[in-house]
């Protein structure tokens, strides 16, 4: 169909409608959670979020805290038969419900007037819509197109920084208090440092909640606090890389995700070189085609992006990229629980069955189409997100730390 030779204009609310139309269609075309491979924690996250239905003012997560035995064994008395010992019930009172603020996020764009004119596409606010030029609706999708894609690669960006962070620094900008209004992160739930700080509600300083503490290891012994934390060498880490393995494997079973910053892996590959000479036990893994750690490495590199090529325990170890860039924030970044160190020095043991990402039913990712204001000639579109990262288990978690050499 030829396209009229005299173009005219859009109406506004053609302009907005459409604009929000195409927005819409893309967020459900091409959803948030088809990331970019070199973001392994969000990926990890969007492939088993699990939405929240709303409500309350927190996500709540139920949290088992032991199991209150009441078990003994028992018979016949012995002195008088055909009696039998008597026996004890107990109330049980297991049940813990730890609480996580949602949190929201934006980002969105807007054309000027102007803007839309210096593009080709013209409006009119006398225009009707059946005489509305289909050059101008072509013009509109163009541009629409790099501001759609540039949205939703930004957004990602940000929202895999705060997943990485504790909390209380605001990468995104904008007037938010970290304290209250910025996403608690993997550094807030599995820190370096685990004997202070409240997480969903629980005091991980008490005693009688130790159950609510995730593993760590800065170079000083698993769970072991103390002064000047540099992490292993190549030649030393896989002893307690193996410990923290079985500490997380006691407690919901073994970590399903390692992600690793670069100077972890170059010190990981110093060790599995250092053992037999060669990175084979560590870098190609033995077994029947049948067995849940055999790996074929280059489906591994297709599929997952950031695979490095290592193995522990069976399980890939990723590189994830973002540790460099919050390395490049600066040392408050670093900073986790008054244990600084930096980020691309870590690996990370986590439990994805234990550790949600937890967006708000109808609330995840969504277009939004803000009105147009009369005091000035733009239009704008947007896109929100509403929810937390949670977990109902913490000592299925660990975190552990090399040098680089």
């Amino acid at each position: 169909m030829a396209l009229p030779t005299t173009q005219s204009a859009l109406t506004p609310a053609e302009v907005e409608t459409l604009g929000f139309v195409s927005l819409q269609n893309y967020l459900k075309n091409k959803p948030i959670d088809q990331v970019a491979q070199e973001r392994p924690l969000l990926k990890a996250l969007m492939a088993k979020k699990k939405t929240w239905g709303g409500g309350k003012e927190n996500i709540v997560e139920q949290v088992r805290t032991g199991y209150d035995n009441n078990f003994m064994w028992f018979g016949d008395n012995l002195i008088t038969q055909n009696i039998s010992q008597p026996v004890t019930y107990n109330t049980r009172d297991t049940v813990r419900q730890a609480f996580y603020p949602w949190n929201s996020a934006h980002d969105g764009f807007k054309f000027s007037e102007d803007y839309l004119l210096g593009n080709g596409i013209l409006i009119g606010d006398s225009q009707t819509t059946s005489n509305s030029s289909a050059a101008g609706l072509v013009q509109l999708t163009n541009i629409f197109n790099e501001a759609m894609e540039v949205l939703r690669l930004g957004f990602e960006k940000i929202l895999d920084q705060s997943l990485h962070l504790d909390g209380t620094h605001d990468v995104g900008g904008g007037t938010a208090d970290p304290a209250t209004a910025v996403i608690n992160g993997l550094d807030f739930l599995v820190p370096l440092e685990t004997s202070v700080g409240i997480v969903g509600g629980i005091n991980r300083a008490a005693a009688a909640n130790a159950y609510w503490k995730s593993n760590f290891d800065v170079g000083n012994g698993l769970n072991v606090t103390g002064a000047g934390p540099v992490g292993y060498a190549g030649t030393n880490l896989l002893a307690p890389m193996t410990d923290m393995w079985r500490a997380c494997q006691k407690n919901g079973g073994a970590p399903t995700l390692l992600l690793a910053g670069t100077d972890f892996v170059k010190s990981y590959e110093i060790a599995a070189v250092g053992t037999g000479g060669a990175m084979t036990r560590y870098a190609v893994q033995p077994g029947a085609m049948n067995a849940p750690w055999n790996f074929d490495p280059s489906r591994e590199v297709r599929d997952m992006g950031t695979f490095t090529g290592l193995f522990f325990q069976g399980l890939p170890i990723m590189w994830d990229p973002t540790f460099d860039d919050l390395d490049a924030e600066g040392v408050a970044f670093q900073t986790s629980n008054g244990v600084v160190t930096g980020w691309t020095k870590r690996c990370y043991m986590l439990n994805m069955n234990h550790m949600f990402l937890r967006p708000i039913e109808g609330n995840d990712m969504i277009a939004r189409k803000p009105p147009r204001e009369h005091t000035s000639y733009n239009y704008y579109w947007g896109m929100t997100w509403r929810g937390a990262l949670t977990s109902n288990r913490m000592n299925c978690h660990g975190v552990i730390t090399a040098t680089g050499g």
